[in-house]
């Protein structure tokens, strides 16, 4: 919770376990929740033990690194398409779902 406190996601009173959204969260994206938990971090892992004499070793890291940045920047345009009002409505929904097939 300290990282989402220091990248003014959430509020907290000394003393008190009662967090609160710094701001709507209509406001915040998932995005922002992401950079802030997992800052710059891969969202992927070459393997760098591999054979450099091998054909497939030796290009793997700077073939599979391009894929995995193409794919590490889509994913993050659409956490930044995606507010986290976005997601308390789809739990909503979800859990109103599962409570009709409950009682059916």
């Amino acid at each position: 919770m300290g990282v989402l406190r220091e990248n003014n996601l959430i509020a907290t009173k000394k003393g008190t376990a009662e967090p609160r959204l710094s701001k709507s969260p209509k406001d915040i994206t998932l995005l922002d929740v992401y950079l802030a938990v997992e800052g710059d971090k891969q969202l992927f892992t070459l393997d760098t033990s591999t054979n450099p004499d091998c054909i497939v070793g030796g290009n793997i890291q700077k073939v599979l690194g391009a894929y995995y940045e193409d794919a590490k920047m889509a994913a993050l345009r659409k956490f930044n398409n995606i507010s986290l009002q976005d997601v308390i409505e789809t739990i909503l929904v979800e859990q109103k779902a599962k409570e009709h097939r409950i009682n059916n």
